[in-house]
């Protein structure tokens, strides 16, 4: 998984070329509402019963019954609850961690929703362009078998252990639901919108922030950083919100991962400006 650095310096970057004349705050939209639809279905336990009777000859009659019943195997159900869909979501992304599987990943991001006075949409998607890895122009990555997968879902050090996710508190979901699809489960979770998450790559456990707890995320103190480097910029009154969605692929059999999507709605206010960045994560071609 690439670090997003780059992009950091591009949004200081962008923000630098409205900062100097600017005194309203930008606004923008809140992120749209996701409907928390839980999907269930019921699992069917099929049974066959088969009778065979045996007669011997007509002076010596035995009548010998046997009864074999062949139960199939009970069907896998669907976690239903949050703590279900979440326990399962985590049993399935550490199996990444633990086992180390080949996997393809790949990012790109994507700004939108401008609110920068002094400058066009356009104009500010061409400078944007110079940095951001547009989705068109990235590449993926192949992480080989038998490697800790550092970058894979939540990003861990080998000090922070092989850990996929370390949420628990299921009151920072917003939308949780699991549909089959085939011989599959897909998993989708939406996070409560967060201000200024953090991360800690070597102690994730030891993280408050709930998207820090199972996404990869920007720590505003970085943002912060790069802003105090740019002359004319206050970045005192700088600070982002995330909402994060997850979708899981996985054979509920096996609990191995098919696919991850980890896509973030960033806000990032800077200045008088204001940007909306869409993050997106995509771990895939798992190697079993």
């Amino acid at each position: 998984m690439k670090k997003t650095l780059a992009f950091l310096s591009a949004l200081i970057f962008v923000f630098s070329l409205a900062a100097c004349g600017k005194n309203e705050q930008g606004q923008t939209t809140e992120p749209e509402d996701l409907s928390d639809g839980l999907i269930t279905d019921l699992s069917d336990e099929a049974t066959s019963s088969d009778i065979e009777t045996e007669t011997g000859a007509p002076e010596v009659t035995e009548g010998v019954s046997e009864t074999e019943t062949e139960t199939e195997p009970a069907e896998i159900k669907l976690p239903v609850s949050k703590e279900e869909i979440l326990a399962s979501y985590t049993a399935v992304v550490n199996k990444v961690k633990t086992d180390m599987p080949q996997y393809v990943s790949n990012d790109w991001q994507t700004v939108s929703n401008v609110n920068m006075k002094s400058l066009t949409y356009s104009l500010l998607s061409g400078v944007a362009g110079n940095f951001l890895e547009a989705k068109e122009k990235s590449t993926p990555d192949t992480h080989a078998a038998g490697k800790h997968a550092k970058w894979f879902a939540l990003p861990t050090s080998e000090e922070g252990g092989k850990v996929g996710c370390v949420l628990t508190d299921t009151s920072k979901i917003t939308a949780a639901k699991c549909v089959r699809d085939g011989d599959n489960f897909i998993i989708t979770i939406t996070l409560a919108s967060e201000k200024d998450p953090y991360m800690n790559i070597n102690n994730p456990k030891s993280v408050t922030s709930w998207h820090g707890r199972m996404f990869d995320v920007i720590d505003i103190g970085e943002v912060v950083e790069y802003a105090k480097k740019v002359p004319g910029l206050n970045p005192d009154n700088a600070y982002c919100t995330f909402q994060g969605t997850a979708t899981l692929k996985y054979n509920p059999a096996t609990n191995e991962c098919i696919k991850l999507d980890h896509i973030i709605d960033v806000r990032i206010f800077l200045g008088s400006g204001a940007a909306k960045v869409i993050a997106d994560y995509h771990f895939y071609d798992f190697n079993w």
